[in-house]
């Protein structure tokens, strides 16, 4: 019995070695692959500030069947944007049927794409690069660029403000306002103010495009962001996207609009023929009430405002507000209320 006893004893030693051999074995192999991966994702997360150049990487000036896309918030410098990658002669179709995407096919060779919308926009890019590779021009002729935009809080919201108050406020034959229509400074301003305390319609139109753009090429958050534009002067350059992306191979030129007075020289050190060209905002179109509209343009939000925002917004629009500094403003404003109290 004691024979039998030890070979069974030797057997399930054995069996137990062989299942902790293969447990290892899969384990090594999970790592190497996870490792592997991670390896490969981190060769597509931007590691440092960025500068931007008209050739390849290989020296080699601009392909003439370049994609510029522009997918842009409302109210964050779209028309200037799409006007300064758009050359003369570009010929315009509306992609659908509410004149939401837009497409330039340009004599120059490049395409260009408008969109609000994020999805729109990466559908469009996926869209046109089947179509490039069924025609048998394949798609790494050319480049795909993304360019977007970001603005302080304290003039989008009354630019889109305005944008909300609806065509019959704006009527070109009466000299680009409907006086008639428009309310009294006092009542513009009660009525700006009621706007911001609402959730409307802002707080979706501010994640139509940039949470998607970040996510898509490893942006990380605003804040993070802003660290490559302090550095760079107002831009950053993220990607190319990583192959897991939907817009993979595509590059992400990110710029803030408190420095576009720059913007210039970015969009000529990547192309020499760009030329930025700034568009009219809506309240620039009224130039008759110029006076009228500064009780909402120069208003400061107060840190009531600013709460009812934190509060109302989701992470997204907390993260856009810190990254313009206001939670550390309100923070120091308490602070000096605090040590003036005691």
């Amino acid at each position: 019995v004691k024979p039998n006893s030890w070979k069974m004893a030797s057997r399930k030693i054995a069996k137990l070695y062989c299942v902790i051999f293969i447990g290892l074995t899969i384990l090594v192999l999970n790592q190497y692959s996870s490792n592997t991966n991670r390896n490969e994702e981190e060769q597509y997360t931007q590691q440092g500030p960025r500068y931007l150049s008209s050739t390849n990487s290989a020296g080699q000036q601009r392909s003439s069947k370049d994609l510029y896309v522009v997918i842009n918030t409302p109210k964050m410098g779209s028309d200037g944007l799409t006007s300064t990658v758009v050359s003369k002669g570009c010929k315009q179709s509306k992609l659908n049927p509410i004149d939401e995407l837009k497409r330039f096919d340009c004599p120059d060779g490049h395409t260009i794409l408008r969109t609000h919308k994020i999805e729109l926009g990466v559908t469009a890019i996926e869209e046109h690069r089947r179509t490039t590779q069924s025609q048998g021009n394949g798609d790494g002729d050319g480049k795909c660029l993304i360019v977007t935009a970001i603005r302080h809080p304290a003039s989008w919201f009354p630019s889109f403000f305005v944008q909300t108050m609806g065509p019959s406020y704006f009527v070109p034959s009466l000299g680009g306002c409907n006086l008639d229509k428009w309310p009294s400074e006092k009542a513009l301003l009660a009525e700006y103010k009621a706007f911001l305390h609402k959730r409307t319609s802002a707080y979706s139109t501010l994640n139509m495009a940039l949470p998607g753009l970040l996510a898509e090429f490893n942006g990380g958050s605003l804040q993070h962001q802003f660290t490559f534009m302090d550095q760079n002067g107002g831009y950053s350059e993220l990607g190319p996207a990583p192959p897991s992306s939907r817009v993979a191979g595509c590059k992400l030129l990110f710029l803030r609009m408190e420095e576009s007075e720059r913007w210039p020289a970015i969009f000529k050190s990547i192309d020499p023929t760009l030329k930025f060209k700034k568009g009219l905002a809506r309240i620039d179109k009224c130039p008759t009430l110029t006076e009228r509209l500064k009780v909402i343009t120069d208003y400061e939000m107060t840190d009531e405002d600013k709460d009812v925002i934190f509060r109302t917004g989701d992470k997204y629009v907390r993260d856009w507000l810190d990254a313009y500094g206001y939670r550390s403003k309100q923070a120091a404003r308490m602070k000096d209320r605090i040590v003036a109290q005691s």
